[in-house]
């Protein structure tokens, strides 16, 4: 099975390390996450994020020895906790697999237009800082990733690499649809009904040969 009925990944912890390891690793990488809410990317010095977890800045940079690493790891971290949400907000009565990827499109895409979005945050630095380009960057590998897997599903009989290349697509054309219906976005009544036509476009990506 895939996507579906997989669990989340465990992206906050690693091999060789203790459970009380694992539990510092996942506190650090939290309370980055909600630094990076709440003061952007300006409230992620090392510092900052060991004050907020309580540990020492040696403990960080233990687990997270560049800021590039810690980057990329928070990326995936947040990915998970969105997958966590999205599995919980799944209505029980969704069993039909293209009725669960519809569905999560259309999350997917709410998702995007909440005014409080790290997703922005990232758009804004990625273009100045190679670091946050590398975590942008993971964060869509993850979801690339985790649509390819609800296409395998829908659609057994496309081949890898056209699965690949539709979820890239997929993937391009929901964060594409936030420059129109994004955030704090100009209203135009021309548009009104773009995301329905966006979805259509999405469902036919998936079940095309």
């Amino acid at each position: 099975m895939h996507i579906f009925l997989q669990p989340p990944a465990s992206g906050a912890t690693e091999k060789g390390v203790t459970e009380k390891g694992n539990e510092r690793i996942r506190s650090i990488l939290e309370e980055a996450k909600n630094a990076l809410v709440d003061e952007g990317f300006s409230g992620l010095p090392f510092r900052t994020i060991a004050k907020r977890a309580g540990v020492t800045v040696g403990n960080v940079t233990y687990y997270f020895p560049t800021k590039d690493r810690l980057l990329v790891e928070l990326a995936g971290y947040i990915f998970d906790r969105w997958d966590v949400r999205f599995r919980r907000e799944l209505p029980k009565t969704l069993t039909e697999k293209m009725d669960i990827f519809l569905y999560s499109i259309r999350y997917m895409i709410e998702e995007n237009k909440r005014v409080k979005t790290l997703l922005l945050e990232m758009w804004t630095m990625a273009n100045r800082s190679t670091s946050v380009m590398r975590m942008l960057d993971t964060f869509y590998a993850r979801m690339r990733s985790w649509i390819e897997e609800m296409l395998l599903d829908i659609n057994p009989m496309l081949s890898a690499r056209k699965r690949r290349l539709r979820a890239a697509l997929i993937t391009s054309q929901l964060e594409g649809l936030m420059i129109l219906i994004g955030p704090k976005r100009i209203f135009h009544k021309e548009l009104t009904g773009l995301e329905d036509e966006a979805i259509r476009q999405i469902q036919r990506l998936a079940t095309d040969d």
